[in-house]
C-alpha cells in the first residue's frame, strides 16, 4: 500500500517571517496570564502573544505622535 504524497504546510499566516523567531522571557506570572487568555481565546499562546504585540506596537505608535 502506497501512501499519499502530503504537501508540507506551515500553520504560520503567509508572509511571517519562520526563520528569525523572537524569543520573548515572561516572569512565571506574566506567562500563567498568557496562557489563560490565549485558552479564552481558542488561540495557541504563541498566537495570543503575537496579537498582544501588535496591539501594543500600535498603542505604542498611538503615543509617539
Amino acid at each position: 500500500m502506497d501512501q499519499e504524497k502530503h504537501i508540507a504546510r506551515s500553520n504560520l499566516p503567509k508572509g511571517i517571517a519562520s526563520k528569525n523567531p523572537i524569543p520573548m522571557r515572561l516572569f512565571v506570572d506574566e506567562r500563567k496570564e498568557l496562557e489563560a487568555i490565549a485558552v479564552k481565546e481558542s488561540r495557541s499562546i504563541s498566537a495570543m502573544a503575537r496579537l498582544i504585540f501588535l496591539i501594543g506596537l500600535k498603542y505604542f505608535s498611538e503615543q509617539e505622535k
